[in-house]
């Protein structure tokens, strides 16, 4: 058969969603697929959506949000109950959010694995046994289920082959971007002036999960205060825990939630964004301040030096005295911060939402023409990019398009060896 027509055949031209958790995810997972969403369908004006959401009372809400993303996209996107996904003729149904539920009866499933942490064990209260127990089941389900599986970054793949036997050649990387936060920093912050704050200062943001591993980043500023450095810490997003070790300490200056703007202004002006999270499929906060010009400390392990390159400083994600000691390397070592600070944005611009959505429409090619070949091996991407399971950069995609934006986000890069 003419290799044009084959690949005509297996083309995608309908993409049903698990779209479930889009409305009240406003960061995370549901920015992956807003962006994705946004630019699929600027690369295919072809290509027709459908979002599948869990009540009647979700459909109009998130049509009104598919809208204000972009009219065009709207009037290709179809509100549907999720009751109905089984039931879908489309190309592929695409699978968000680790797992697949409900299953498509006939249509080519592809699942995005973006980490396995809901299955792994960082608490370690003994109710969380079962919620793991059960996310196991969900995630082998996913595995057995789907045509291919997408990871966000190189690590999640070597993971969900390590942990689930997922042969390696139904893995696709698709690695994922920040450049929808090019939001210029301001030379002023009304949090810095809000929170007392004139001086150099170090910033975290994120939730408290015990993977996200603020207790070793609460214990490294308990040490350089022994040490006489008097430099707060500002924590952006979820309030500070009533057991957190830093709740009432005198370095600790909780910020809340922040824009986009505000958030960009912190990234630039702190001494450094310091991410201590010990697992992460991706880790966007890293990526955001790289690109808004920031320093960043980070822990080397998981993905984050996939994330962070030669641009981020790393340390031991257990090791409080190593982050206290890089933590102070940039706080007296002249110049050390700025060198840091101006490899990020070139580190950042490495990867685009544009290329991630390319690369997902290959994948989505590719297993809809298995899917019509009557199965086969995973082995015929329409391009080479989002084939490579070992990490290997792909080179850039061209397209450029408008982007969507929210409070935080994420990036890659070779891994470099953990320190300075």
């Amino acid at each position: 058969m003419n290799d044009g027509v084959t690949e005509s055949a297996s083309r995608v031209r309908h993409v049903a969603v698990e779209a479930t958790r889009l409305l009240r995810e406003k960061r995370g997972i549901g920015r992956y697929v807003r962006n994705l969403l946004l630019q699929m369908s600027l690369q295919r004006p072809d290509l027709r959506f459908t979002l599948h959401v869990r009540r009647p009372r979700d459909q109009e809400p998130l049509r009104q949000q598919v809208a204000d993303m972009s009219p065009a996209l709207a009037e290709r996107c179809t509100i549907a109950l999720v009751a109905e996904l089984p039931r879908s003729a489309a190309d592929v149904v695409w699978y968000p959010w680790n797992w697949i539920n409900p299953p498509a009866r006939r249509a080519t499933m592809v699942a995005t694995i973006q980490d396995l942490a809901p299955m792994l064990q960082f608490d370690g209260r003994w109710w969380k046994v079962w919620k793991r127990f059960k996310a196991r089941h969900r995630y082998q389900g996913t595995a057995d289920h789907a045509t291919l599986i997408l990871t966000i970054s190189t690590f999640t793949s070597r993971e969900v082959k390590r942990l689930l036997r997922v042969d390696h050649s139904k893995l696709r990387v698709t690695l994922l971007a920040a450049d929808d936060c090019r939001i210029a920093a301001g030379e002023t912050s009304e949090t810095l002036e809000r929170l007392g704050i004139e001086g150099p200062f170090f910033l975290t943001v994120g939730a408290h999960d015990a993977r996200k591993n603020l207790s070793t980043l609460y214990q490294a500023m308990a040490v350089l205060h022994a040490r006489g450095e008097t430099v707060p810490l500002v924590q952006c997003g979820p309030g500070v825990e009533a057991d957190s070790d830093g709740r009432s300490a005198p370095w600790m200056r909780a910020a809340g939630y922040v824009s986009d703007a505000e958030l960009a202004t912190l990234y630039r002006r702190a001494t450094a964004l310091v991410f201590p999270s010990r697992y992460e499929g991706f880790g966007l906060p890293v990526a955001e301040a790289m690109l808004a010009g920031g320093c960043v400390i980070c822990a080397s392990e998981s993905s984050l030096p996939e994330v962070g390159g030669d641009a981020a400083l790393f340390f031991p994600w257990n090791d409080a005295e190593a982050l206290a000691a890089q933590m102070t390397r940039l706080l007296h070592e002249p110049g050390l911060r700025d060198r840091h600070a101006e490899m990020g944005p070139a580190q950042a611009a490495k990867f685009s939402w544009a290329r991630c959505a390319a690369e997902t429409l290959d994948v989505f090619d590719e297993a809809h023409g298995m899917k019509r070949g009557g199965g086969g091996t995973a082995a015929t991407a329409t391009n080479g990019a989002s084939r490579d399971t070992t990490g290997a950069l792909p080179s850039a995609q061209t397209a450029a398009a408008p982007t969507v934006g929210s409070r935080y986000t994420r990036t890659y890069s070779a891994p470099p060896a953990p320190g300075a």
